[in-house]
């Protein structure tokens, strides 16, 4: 049977407030259940500017336009526009996710800062984020968080080492083919890892010419037998301008008998399997500027 986990990365103040409510009706028209992982603090996608020098970066901007994905005040957020602090303002959308029976967790705190400096931030910067990313869920959820996912598929040792503190059943911080325990400094950690192990949307739109349609084609015939896929989309894009293309994505899904899990679902049952332990490299894929974290 072919089974797959759909990872939905919330990474902004719009697509909190209107991507997660249209992906909720979209998943409930399919009888699916996803995993969604909200970013909750300021929203500074404006500063995302800054990766222009980036090689790759102006390639995927002709590709995927994403003042359309994303919209032209999302895009001043931080520059032009304070940033707004995303779960005081969307706490009440990021709760209709768990009413609906889907898997709610973390995903940043401030996503642009993360995706764009993780290295040139101190060890004192990257625990605050994870602090405060975790009392921002308990005080959306009331409760502490089982599962968390990196902005990007973007993590370093530091990440890795304070991650673990929580205590979290697991995480999904790189790209990969199967679920590992990571190994930092020669110690293997005991979160478990589970790789986004698909292409995305926004990765192969536009690439060789590829249309939305083509790309849908092409992640459904990856989806392995009796393997772990997961599938990784964002609710500005999906959820908004590409809508039409995830609600066609979900019904090939449905029309080939792929059956849709949650992380969480899936976990015990990967850990069960007794995963590998593996330390984690960086490389650059297809259609993404700059690297990103690989494992599995």
């Amino acid at each position: 049977m072919k089974t797959i986990s759909l990872r939905v990365d919330v990474d902004t103040l719009e697509g909190s407030l209107k991507g997660i409510p249209a992906l909720l009706r979209m998943l409930d028209r399919h009888g699916m259940r996803a995993s969604f992982y909200f970013s909750f603090g300021p929203d500074n996608s404006g500063k995302a500017l800054r990766r222009i020098f980036r090689p790759g970066f102006l390639a995927k901007m002709r590709r995927t336009s994403p003042t359309k994905l994303y919209g032209f005040k999302t895009m001043m957020y931080g520059v032009l526009i304070p940033a707004p602090i995303i779960w005081k303002r969307a706490a009440a959308q990021m709760r209709l996710a768990r009413e609906a029976g889907h898997e709610v967790a973390i995903h940043a705190w401030d996503h642009v800062q993360y995706h764009d400096l993780l290295d040139r931030k101190s060890r004192a910067w990257l625990e605050a984020w994870f602090r405060d990313a975790h009392a921002a869920y308990e005080d959306v959820f009331g409760e502490k968080a089982r599962g968390a996912v990196s902005p990007a598929w973007r993590c370093n040792d530091a990440t890795l080492e304070i991650q673990e503190a929580y205590g979290l059943d697991y995480a999904g911080d790189c790209r990969g083919f199967e679920p590992f325990y990571p190994v930092v400094k020669g110690r293997t950690l005991s979160t478990l890892q589970v790789p986004t192990t698909l292409p995305t949307l926004d990765e192969y739109l536009g690439l060789e010419g590829r249309t939305p349609g083509q790309v849908n084609e092409l992640v459904w015939s990856l989806v392995r037998e009796d393997a772990l896929n997961v599938y990784a989309l964002h609710t500005e894009v999906e959820g908004g301008a590409l809508a039409e293309t995830f609600d066609a994505f979900l019904g090939g899904l449905r029309d080939r008998g792929v059956v849709a899990r949650t992380h969480a679902d899936w976990v015990p049952e990967l850990k069960a399997a007794g995963p590998p332990a593996r330390e984690i490299t960086r490389r650059e894929i297809p259609g993404r500027a700059g690297w990103v974290s690989f494992g599995g």
